[in-house]
């Protein structure tokens, strides 16, 4: 939704007194002059005028919601597929004899093998 910034002139003394005393309210004079706003074009937009302006809002907020969640789904990083037994069972059975593998490869100190003979 887009939104407008409405500027007024105010004495700068009657700004600072408002201040003072709505801040003792925990109020806020930006807070307050939407809530008037609000009421005064309840009060002078007729009701069809507002439905009509109220639909348009909900159309854009809904496009810019979608268009938000497009960009949110394109950063998330895509999930693997889930692996069936099979593959499970197979992607265990490569590591198992990669390491396998490597241990055979590994050579053996003398030293570490003392005392260590077997024979079949």
């Amino acid at each position: 939704m887009n939104e407008t910034e409405i500027k007024l002139m105010f004495p700068s003394e009657k700004l600072d007194a408002l201040r003072y005393f709505m801040s003792k309210k925990e109020v806020t004079i930006e807070n307050e002059l939407k809530d008037y706003l609000d009421k005064v074009y309840e009060k002078t937009v007729p009701a069809y005028v507002r439905e009509y302006v109220e639909s348009r809002l909900e159309q854009n907020s809904t496009q810019e919601q979608l268009a938000s969640n497009d960009s949110q789904v394109q950063q998330q990083p895509q999930r693997q597929p889930r692996q069936t037994r099979r593959q499970r069972a197979q992607t265990a059975e490569i590591n198992v004899n990669a390491v396998q593998s490597q241990v055979e490869n590994t050579p053996i100190n003398e030293e570490e093998n003392q005392g260590m003979n077997m024979s079949l």
